[in-house]
């Protein structure tokens, strides 16, 4: 700027926004307030979701980056998130006994560490996720590298439809959810207008997109079932290769796979394997084989589209063992591009109407 012939040096000095930036946002929250979130805040920590109901956040003009530190909410209520980019660094949602939320409009890249799910929903009900960009999962193409300590870190789901346990949320969300977990089953939770697709960097292939939704709990202490998950209208490009995992294949080698769940809507998707590195065992996978759990009710499976997996694999794979049952399943008007639309084993029924 000049004055008098000579030039004025204006500085501006911006302090850099963290995760103790948004801690401290959020814990001033009042009911119905609407916090507008702009900039990066470089994450080096966890962050509490606002505890006041209906609180909205707009992150449209915001980026969350960093080396660690995750979002985590606990009975919260109404509460609706928008917008942002989120980069990798384990800044995932885990939210536990959370009711009425809205989550959409968020750019997600490699968010998870392997074996980590976007979204940890633990007992959590009427959750809506929707207009969401899931790029990418675990920074390798190597599945083996991934399934070196289990094979749940290659099936992983983005989304988490969990139980209220001890342990759901991974050891460090424990300290949070002490004296919370309650064993509830997650339910109502609708999952809408998503893409799945992998992470480049340039032209360079990084990773294939992760699992995007299922349920594989083995070791809730009570019998009540996840129920009414829709997944529908949602694209998913080139997911990660469900293979090599013994006999957890057969039960989690799909991109999507619920385990003991019932009312469940899978409608109006799009499938997609476009590489050879990408093909999943199977598409979907519902099953029942652990002796506490009820029965499987009410499965609909409805105008998908699947294009590019293997054609000797089936797109619909159920599997009841023992004396559990799987019924009330409908499978109808699903393009199978060539491959098998469906297999059964064990005492399943399965409607065309």
């Amino acid at each position: 700027m000049e004055f008098g012939g000579q030039f004025k040096e204006l500085k501006i000095r911006v302090t850099q926004q963290t995760n103790g930036t948004l801690n401290s946002k959020f814990k001033r929250a009042r009911k119905n307030e609407t916090i507008i979130l702009v900039g990066n805040f470089k994450m080096n920590g966890d962050v509490k979701l606002p505890t006041a109901k209906n609180v909205k956040i707009n992150a449209t003009g915001a980026s969350f980056t960093g080396k660690r530190g995750c979002f985590y909410g606990i009975l919260n209520s109404g509460l609706q998130w928008k917008g942002g980019y989120i980069g990798s660094g384990g800044h995932t949602f885990r939210l536990l006994r959370t009711t009425n939320a809205n989550i959409s409009g968020i750019s997600f890249h490699q968010t998870s560490a392997i074996g980590g799910h976007v979204f940890d929903l633990m007992g959590c009900k009427n959750i809506n996720i929707n207009n969401n960009d899931f790029y990418g999962y675990s920074h390798t193409l190597d599945t083996q590298r991934i399934r070196e300590i289990s094979d749940h870190d290659e099936y992983a789901e983005t989304i988490q439809t969990d139980y209220a346990n001890y342990d759901s949320g991974g050891n460090r969300f424990n300290q949070y959810g002490e004296g919370y977990f309650n064993g509830e089953p997650s339910s109502y939770i609708t999952v809408t207008h998503n893409t799945w697709q992998p992470e480049y960097d340039g032209k360079r292939l990084v990773s294939l997109a992760q699992s995007p939704i299922g349920q594989h709990d083995t070791i809730s202490s009570n019998s009540r079932e996840i129920n009414h998950i829709t997944f529908t209208y949602n694209t998913v490009n080139d997911p990660i290769r469900l293979s090599g995992m013994g006999s957890d294949t057969a039960y989690f080698g799909a991109s999507i796979h619920f385990e003991s769940a019932s009312d469940i809507d899978i409608s109006h998707n799009q499938f997609n394997s476009t590489m050879k590195r990408s093909r999943p065992e199977d598409c979907i996978i519902i099953s029942n084989h652990y002796g506490h759990m009820l029965n499987t009710l009410n499965v609909k499976i409805d105008d998908n589209s699947f294009n590019g997996y293997h054609v000797s694999r089936a797109a619909v794979r159920l599997i009841a063992a023992g004396q559990h049952t799987i019924s009330g399943v409908q499978v109808t008007q699903n393009k199978t591009n060539q491959m098998k639309l469906i297999e059964r084993y064990g005492n399943t029924q399965v409607s065309d109407k």
